[in-house]
């Protein structure tokens, strides 16, 4: 009993190692480390995450409720780099390691070819369903008559590592207004929300949720927490908020840069652009090195488990 028990441990440690450097490999030999640069390769030319807030009222409830979404994003921030990826594929050996929040999934990751507005405004109006049901010259074709106004949008700018005046991570928050035949009419929204580089075009970032939003209350704002993570150079963008009704595929009302001083002309770069002033050195040997490093966790993952098996053994 004692040699099926030490030849199956045997068996465990030997599997481990086979699936880490399998993975490792896998992760490690499709990029290829330049001599004469400074930084790792990036694993995706264009990527961000973003997460929504229905805000409410209570200070406090909406200053938790931003921490946690600041939260999120870093527990969804995705390898990207060479380094980052052999990093996670050692953690991946501890189970412990590889748990998720149960509401990770609130968070959006962009891919690498977001699409224009126009595209998005294409992509929703080809849908078979009404256009719209805001104010029209004949409101009473409409099932149901609303009318909808953007009261206000205003930012904020977080973590700035290398002091630079620009951001890595931002947030944008709005307030939709209903009008309609009763008093706190109420309206199932979402919104999409776009990016512009110093006067470029219109670039898409952010799909809201679905939220509710009754009569003018200013208790239902609606707050998106954004990081970017490669791709977007050190610059000045501007912000605009496309809003539609749930069940029409027009929109309903729209605010930039050119509406208010809110969403003009961010300071932001992405984070590997913002840099906290420590610099990788990489040299011939650079992806070599990487796999040295990345087999020298792995000893040290296995020499813990030798001990265990030669204790066992002991007894």
């Amino acid at each position: 009993m004692n040699a099926l028990n030490k030849q199956g441990m045997a068996t465990t440690t030997n599997t481990a190692f086979v699936k880490a450097m399998a993975l490792a490999g896998a992760l490690l030999t499709s990029f290829v480390v330049n001599a004469e640069s400074s930084d790792e390769p990036n694993l995706a030319p264009f990527s961000a995450a973003s997460i929504g807030i229905a805000k409410k009222a209570d200070t406090e409830q909406a200053a938790a409720q931003e921490q946690q979404a600041l939260s999120l994003l870093q527990q969804a921030a995705p390898a990207q780099t060479v380094g980052e990826a052999a990093a996670a594929a050692v953690k991946s050996l501890a189970p412990s390691l590889s748990a998720k929040s149960p509401s990770a999934h609130r968070v959006q990751l962009m891919g690498a070819t977001p699409m224009t507005r126009e595209q998005v405004i294409a992509k929703h109006t080809s849908q078979p369903i009404p256009s719209s049901s805001a104010a029209s010259e004949d409101p009473y074709r409409a099932p149901v008559y609303h009318s909808f106004a953007i009261f206000d949008a205003s930012s904020r700018l977080f973590e700035d590592f290398d002091y630079d005046g620009f951001y890595q991570t931002f947030s944008v928050t709005f307030d939709v207004d209903v009008f309609g035949s009763y008093l706190n009419e109420r309206a199932d929204l979402f919104a999409e929300l776009y990016l512009s580089r110093n006067g470029g075009p219109w670039v898409h970032y952010y799909t809201t949720d679905v939220f509710t939003i009754y009569g003018d209350s200013t208790q239902d704002d609606y707050e998106v927490l954004t990081t970017l993570y490669t791709g977007y150079q050190t610059d000045h963008y501007d912000v605009l908020i496309d809003v539609y009704e749930v069940g029409y595929s027009d929109i309903v009302a729209t605010i930039s840069a050119d509406d208010t001083d809110g969403l003009y002309a961010l300071p932001l770069e992405s984070r590997d652009r913002d840099s906290s002033g420590e610099v990788i050195i990489v040299d011939e040997g650079g992806a070599v090195s990487l796999f040295a490093l990345l087999g020298l966790g792995l000893l040290a993952v296995l020499r813990k488990r030798e001990n265990g098996l030669n204790a066992f053994r002991a007894k």
